[in-house]
């Protein structure tokens, strides 16, 4: 299995209905199920979900994607998540906001609580019934912890430059085996599935392909689970709170 961390967006969607929802976690190659296809890691972190809406593709607890050219294709609701016209128009601003200063936020070491004061004062952002707190902090984190990768290859340490926290003490694999025990929060999704998906998706019928830790991205703890059905080429990433 080879890993690729934060590929572009452009590069793991078909199209960009899915701008300022999902964040493009890993790229994963070089896996015998997908055939010569990658498999992708997203996460929908930073915007709140509609519980009540309910569809065979997508609801709270996961999302499903159909491989299309090696792009997930995505045909699911949208009203699923809340905000999400006004988080597809914020995410313009806030990206080239960052495009132009993100490296000086990150070589001062802004702490998060002082990005988001600071996006408040320079931009009128209507965020209707987006989480305003919420999807900043996703935002910014998810964004300093991508520069600074790029910048020195160390990963997941942006809680130790920008909040002071101690250096991480072993160096992550960044996607993580779902093993068959109750090491992972895999066993609860199995326990729970009739509660998650509808009944037309059977998680034991998909290959386990490994999960993120939430916190390494960003302060959020939801986990994401990538599933694959071969046969279908379909893939399911599936949330997890650890």
């Amino acid at each position: 299995m080879n890993i690729e961390l934060y590929p572009d967006f452009s590069e793991v969607f078909e199209n960009d209905q899915l701008k300022g929802i999902f964040y493009s976690l890993c790229k994963i190659t070089d896996i015998e199920t997908s055939l010569n296809q990658p498999l992708y890691i997203v996460s929908s972190n930073g915007i709140w979900t509609n519980e009540d809406i309910k569809n065979e593709n997508n609801q709270t607890g996961f999302t499903c994607f159909q491989l299309n050219h090696g792009k997930y294709s995505f045909n699911g609701d949208l009203n699923v998540y809340i905000g999400h016209k006004e988080a597809k128009e914020i995410v313009k601003i806030l990206e080239d906001d960052f495009h132009e200063n993100g490296a000086s936020y990150l070589s001062n070491k802004v702490k998060t609580e002082e990005y988001i004061q600071t996006i408040k004062d320079k931009y009128d952002l209507n965020f209707g019934e987006l989480d305003e707190e919420y999807f900043l902090e996703t935002f910014y984190q998810f964004s300093i912890n991508k520069l600074n990768y790029k910048q020195t290859g160390n990963f997941g340490t942006f809680r130790h430059i920008i909040d002071g926290w101690g250096k991480p003490d072993k160096i992550s694999p960044v996607v993580h085996e779902i093993k068959d025990d109750n090491s992972t929060g895999f066993a609860d999704i199995q326990i729970n599935q009739e509660y998650i998906f509808p009944d037309s998706i059977a998680v034991d019928n998909y290959e386990k392909i490994g999960y993120t830790i939430g916190y390494e991205f960003f302060t959020d703890g939801n986990d994401t689970y990538l599933l694959f059905d071969k046969q279908n080429n379909r893939a399911i990433c599936v949330n997890h709170y650890s």
